[in-house]
């Protein structure tokens, strides 16, 4: 069992270390993508940061190299050179299976080295890289390795060296058909010949290299190549143009948040402002370097931006203190920070102040650091500047021969720069380029036309399925919507019904109570009828009492028939009544009740009346009207009296009983209030005979009032209305009657 355990364990230890390289080597796989895609440095760094430790070692030194590489965008190298040294360090760890990361960490590492002026130290780098690069002849990173020592080159000066090791860099990224390298190689060629002079070649080279970077939608290489281009086009004061491509660097590299780029094409804007005369918009271009440079705290772009103000109060102003004022402060930075390869145009420019200020001693001081510092650095494009410093000095201090003969240099230059094959070829090069950017454009039109067609479509599935979504989540919400009133509407019919029973079983038992009563009372006389032997009496008593019990029960059939049909709810169902028959009825069913009580009911008449009612309700009315008078009334008389006023049915029940004082009137007629008195003979009720009364008139369109007076006794009247065809069918009744 333990030896099945144990193995059991090791399968799974295997594929859960299966299971990690696989997801460590699909996020290596997600990183290259994404980096691909990224522009912006800080997304890169982020991405980079993330996807560090979720992928294996040997990937990891590809990130710390490119983590290397990204801070040395930033100007940060201390922490350039901290990922650089990681990536080394973890390559050599790793043995073989590394060398590509190592070599490619040791040829950037040494074009950092370069940058700081760290000659020596980045010579080792390389030695170290070579080594691994002849293991490997197809690596990439020969290329990097030229283009390494064509930066030494050109640290010492050895332009056209720089050039020479540039196209063997081309070469290496030609046969691999690395479009990314090799743009970046065309870049800098075209740098190296605008600092020999060699415009045309330079434009040429920068022009492809944009062509390319715009497919690739590579910005950042993008922003680089329009400031050196714009350099070009200010060598050959083509104002216009090297202001177009500033503008557009800058847009770029504020966009993917690259500062030292934005600081460079803002010093080439500021540079295109002057020359066009357009002096404020010049030192607003200066002013917006400095606030960047500062913010990176990059001394040698904090010199350039000091620079390209001093030219400004310089050439536009003629404010020669306020020019040497920033000269001087530039000046200062680049010695105190080591940094002479800023130096050029801060000497130059100081030479050219102390000229216009005539103070030749100090003026041919500069223009000599200027001569040293151009030869040291064979910086071939900055010589025009310094023919024309010595002619114009040697001019103010009256030694002519020198003069001219500086002159003749100066115009040389000039009019190699400014020749008309150069301007053609050049102008040519850029109506090239900007029909090659019309039909990548309308290229790039078609690409997104056709892209936005299928999302158009896409759009469109989604709409309608949407739409088909909200039609079927809308006919659900409507559907329970009905079902819900529909279920309401029931409950309510339910509980309608459940009152309506209620009801009626409260009207049975009240109209029952009332009709029993008298029985209740019979038996108790005919007892005392036979204890006394009075035999006579009991005969004619009990003939009385078959006639009452016959009534009786027509009218419980009556009262049981109309509450079937109110089952479902109260309807109104109205017939022909002859309203005095139906009074003699209802009066017969209190004759025992009211023998007992000894109270007469007499019903009083104009005439026979005919009307449209509902029998039931009629009924409920009157029965608990005479019942309820008969309750309240001993030793009286009760009078219904019966009359039509035009269309209108005229009722009284008036009664002799014992009357109601403000207080009983008060709530009568109350659906709500309930209440009950006893009758003078002990009579007990439900309180709910006038309610009913009440609500039974009210559903037949009559009105009903009461008045009282207490020992005096109560009187109701009620009104019903007539139709035509109740005062018809009531001449009817009447003209049979007479005719009888």
């Amino acid at each position: 069992m333990k030896s099945c355990s144990l193995v059991c364990f090791i399968i799974l230890c295997f594929i859960h270390v299966g299971i990690q390289a696989q997801s460590k080597e699909h996020n290596y796989k997600l990183w290259a993508e994404q980096m691909d895609t990224l522009t912006n440095v800080n997304s890169r760094l982020k991405l980079c940061k993330q996807m560090l430790f979720k992928v294996n070692d040997i990937h990891k030194a590809e990130i710390y190299a490119h983590l290397g590489g990204i801070f040395r965008t930033k100007r940060l190298v201390d922490s350039s050179l901290y990922y650089y040294n990681k990536s080394i360090k973890l390559s050599l760890s790793k043995g073989d299976a590394t060398e590509e990361y190592l070599s490619l960490a040791y040829v950037h590492m040494s074009d950092l080295l370069i940058e700081i002026n760290k000659k020596e130290e980045a010579i080792e780098v390389l030695q170290k890289a070579y080594p691994i690069l002849i293991k490997n002849p197809k690596d990439k990173s020969w290329a990097q390795y030229y283009i390494s020592y064509a930066f030494l080159a050109e640290k010492k000066g050895e332009i056209t060296e720089s050039v020479k090791f540039t196209d063997s860099a081309i070469a290496v990224y030609l046969k691999a058909k690395d479009s990314t390298g090799l743009v970046a190689c065309y870049h800098n060629r075209g740098f190296y010949h605008y600092n020999l002079a060699n415009y045309e070649d330079a434009v040429l080279d920068l022009l492809n290299a944009i062509q390319v970077n715009k497919k690739l939608n590579n910005l950042s290489a993008l922003a680089g190549n329009y400031y050196i281009l714009s350099g070009c086009y200010v060598a050959l004061s083509e104002y216009k143009l090297s202001k177009k491509y500033a503008i557009e660097g800058i847009a770029i590299s504020k966009k993917i948040e690259n500062d030292f780029l934005t600081t460079l094409n803002y010093s080439i804007l500021s540079e295109s402002y002057k020359e066009l005369k357009e002096t404020d918009n010049a030192l607003a271009a200066s002013d917006s370097m400095l606030i960047v440079a500062y913010k990176l705290k990059d001394n040698g772009q904090i010199a350039q931006g000091l620079t390209d103000k001093a030219g400004i109060y310089l050439s536009n102003l003629k404010n020669y203190e306020e020019a040497e004022k920033n000269f001087i402060e530039a000046y200062k930075i680049v010695k105190t920070n080591n940094i002479e390869v800023y130096i050029n145009p801060i000497v130059g420019g100081l030479a050219e102040v102390y000229l216009s200020m005539e103070n030749y001693p100090k003026a041919f001081k500069y223009l000599k650091l200027q001569e040293e510092n151009l030869i040291k650095l064979n910086i071939f494009s900055k010589m025009k500047e310094l023919h024309e410093g010595y002619s114009k000095y040697y001019e103010k201090t009256g030694q002519l021969n020198m003069a001219l003969t500086h002159l003749k240099k100066y115009h040389a230059i000039k009019d190699s720069i400014s020749s008309e094959k150069v301007k053609t070829e050049v102008a040519n090069l850029e109506k090239q380029y900007d029909t090659k950017s019309k039909e990548l454009q309308i290229v790039k039109l078609d690409k997104e036309k056709t892209e936005q067609k299928q999302l158009t479509a896409e759009a469109k599935t989604k709409q309608n399925y949407y739409l088909f979504a909200s039609i079927l989540l809308l006919s659900l919400l409507i559907l329970g919507f009905w079902l819900f009133k529909k279920l309401k509407k029931q409950k309510e019919e339910l509980d309608a019904t459940n009152k309506v029973k209620n009801r009626l079983f409260s009207i049975i038992a009240h109209d029952l109570r009332g009709m029993i009563i008298p029985f209740q009372r019979s038996g108790k006389i005919l007892e005392h009828y036979i204890e006394n032997k009075n035999y006579d009496k009991t005969i004619v008593f009990s003939q009385e009492l078959q006639k009452n019990s016959e009534g009786l029960s027509n009218m419980l059939d009556n009262l049981l028939n109309w509450s079937l049909e109110q089952m479902n709810g109260y309807k109104i169902n109205p017939e022909l009544l002859n309203v005095n028959n139906e009074l003699e009825s209802i009066k017969t069913n209190f004759s025992q009740q009211a023998e007992f009580k000894n109270t007469k009911i007499n019903i009083i008449n104009d005439e026979e009346i005919a009307m449209n009612m509902d029998k039931g309700a009629f009924h409920i009315i009157f029965r608990n009207l005479i019942g309820n008078a008969l309750k309240y009334t001993d030793n009286g008389t009760i009078r219904l009296g019966i009359n039509r006023e035009i269309n209108t049915l005229k009722c009284s029940i008036i009664d002799t009983g014992v009357g109601m004082d403000k207080e009983q009137l008060k709530d009568i007629f109350s659906l709500e209030t309930k209440t009950s008195s006893t009758g003078t003979k002990g009579e007990k009720g439900a309180g709910l005979g006038l309610s009913l009364v009440y609500r039974f008139i009210k559903m037949n369109g009559g009105t009903i009032e009461v008045s009282s007076e207490q020992r005096v006794g109560t009187k109701f009247d009620l009104s019903f209305p007539l139709s035509e065809f109740d005062i018809a069918e009531t001449k009817k009744v009447n003209a049979k009657e007479l005719s009888a």
